[in-house]
């Protein structure tokens, strides 16, 4: 028989072993490429791109973060005040300066209720960053900040719930201790407090950006 090793015809034995070595007729090997040898440039994207990409959160866009920040904290103004104390006595002043301001102009309800809002937007607008800053050199301040917060919802929710509901005070002091522990876990709230403070890091209510939450 003349036929190359490897030959193995249907029913055939081959003269020799197999020759895995070879090509196969009309195949075209290729290189290998380890993966760790691509680079994100060889796929038409910068490292910049990689990481501040559509997968960025849209909260951390400067633009959006500014608008969001300072929306919610007009439509909250009250709240901020109770929340940041600090910021809450200039929310108290400036508040107070624009209800008798537009009472001197003689406004009615509409006007004056809405200066004084105005203002007290403006005081917690004014005083926020330092409240902040402070915040983070005083550990003593931050505890009591959350004590003064937890006392100001409590006080709130049993407000509400006497006055406005006509509960007993028994019932009103049952629910306003359970709306006081779910404001504590939300004010503890590890992923809540990040976005919070990079919408007040981007609106320039912050001096150092947070730390990034461990995983």
């Amino acid at each position: 028989m003349n036929d190359p090793l490897g030959f193995n015809p249907v029913g055939d034995h081959a003269p020799g072993l197999p020759q895995h070595d070879r090509r196969l007729p009309g195949h075209v090997p290729s290189e290998y490429t380890p993966v760790g040898d691509c680079q994100p440039s060889d796929y038409g994207i910068s490292m910049r791109q990689a990481y501040t990409g559509p997968a960025l959160p849209i909260f951390k866009n400067p633009w959006f973060a500014r608008c969001a920040f300072f929306g919610w904290v007009y439509l909250t103004a009250p709240i901020e005040a109770g929340l940041y104390p600090i910021a809450g006595a200039a929310a108290l002043t400036g508040g107070a300066i624009g209800y008798f301001l537009a009472r001197m102009l003689g406004g009615g309800y509409d006007m004056v209720h809405g200066w004084a809002w105005a203002g007290c937007f403006a005081g917690v607008v004014a005083l926020m960053r330092i409240d902040t800053d402070f915040a983070e050199k005083s550990s003593t301040y931050t505890f009591a900040r959350l004590v003064i917060r937890l006392a100001l919802g409590f006080a709130w929710m049993f407000y509400v719930s006497v006055h406005d509901q006509a509960t007993s005070s028994l019932q009103s002091i049952i629910v306003s201790a359970i709306a006081t522990g779910v404001l504590y876990l939300v004010l503890r709230s590890k992923y809540l407090g990040f976005v919070w403070r990079t919408l007040q890091f981007s609106s320039w209510m912050r001096k150092t950006p947070p730390s990034p939450i461990a995983q």
